[in-house]
């Protein structure tokens, strides 16, 4: 297996950013959660990718770690399910300040091996979205040209397992492929098959889909238009923010955890430490562009 660690430089300079940023915005989000008046009240939905403890790899979140953050999360009353968010998107919910909804992307098998008895554990509701083709040892489409997965992917049966303990599923993609640089047909395609191949295998109505990669390039109007017409009713992006009541339902903003950061961070994201990242995400869009 390929390890997705990164160079010690570049790992502290990442660290450094996103730390920075929590600390600097936290004057700001004291003095509004000060004000009693305010009927500011933001969802965040956090983006998880894998589970495990590997040294330098930033989308793979300690075991320990998550079990800590999955602790605070039930302490604090904040964790709330897919379905909350399709009824507070919709005004007929309201849902904790702060509240979170918990996504794991790809379908890597650490979700059932490492991540799925915390969720039980803390009774947490979560969101798995798979990219269909990889799984039962699909091959890696969502990599580049002749490069190794950093880890197996989950078979039908354990995603079976995480729908029936209470994990919702929801698409990503057939074959991980950016929606947003292939033709209509194919992106088309990619929406309805990966929906209508879970659907198939668990008897389940999928309603969600989380774009892959997810950058500014991935998603735009034309691929909102066709998850609209494939039945989905919720759409998850990579762009960093809260969710809030006026938002497109169909390019909700996620706040990604990252591997090896403190607890004490963690905290302040859920608070909304890393919303204004949504401006990196904007400017440093070509940089973090799918393959």
């Amino acid at each position: 297996m390929a390890s997705n660690s990164i160079s010690s430089f570049r790992w502290y300079l990442k660290k450094t950013a996103r730390s920075g940023m929590c600390l600097a915005t936290l004057p700001s989000k004291r003095l509004l959660l000060s004000n009693k008046q305010s009927n500011y009240s933001p969802v965040r939905v956090l983006t998880y990718h894998r589970f495990g403890d590997i040294n330098r790899d930033p989308f793979c979140v300690g075991i320990k770690d998550f079990q800590a953050q999955m602790d605070w999360i039930a302490r604090q009353n904040l964790a709330v399910s897919l379905t909350d968010i399709e009824s507070f998107l919709a005004g007929k919910k309201d849902l904790p300040r702060n509240a979170v909804l918990i996504t794991i992307d790809d379908g890597f098998r650490s979700v059932y091996l490492n991540a799925l008895p915390i969720l039980k554990e803390y009774s947490i509701p979560a969101v798995a979205f798979i990219t269909t083709s990889n799984i039962d040892g699909g091959n890696a489409h969502s990599y580049t040209q002749n490069s190794e997965t950093p880890e197996p992917y989950l078979t039908w049966k354990e995603v079976e397992a995480l729908a029936e303990a209470g994990i919702a599923i929801g698409s990503h993609a057939m074959t991980h492929r950016s929606l947003g640089k292939i033709s209509l047909d194919e992106a088309s395609q990619e929406a309805v098959m990966s929906r209508e191949s879970i659907e198939k295998n668990l008897g389940i109505n999928v309603t969600a889909f989380a774009y892959p990669f997810g950058t500014f390039c991935d998603f735009n109007n034309s691929t909102t238009l066709i998850l609209h017409q494939s039945g989905y009713k919720l759409g998850f992006t990579s762009q960093h923010g809260a969710v809030v009541q006026k938002l497109d339902p169909l390019t909700l903003p996620r706040i990604k955890v990252e591997g090896g950061e403190p607890m004490w961070m963690f905290r302040l994201l859920v608070s909304g430490g890393l919303d204004e990242w949504r401006l990196i995400d904007r400017m440093l869009w070509r940089l973090q562009q799918s393959p």
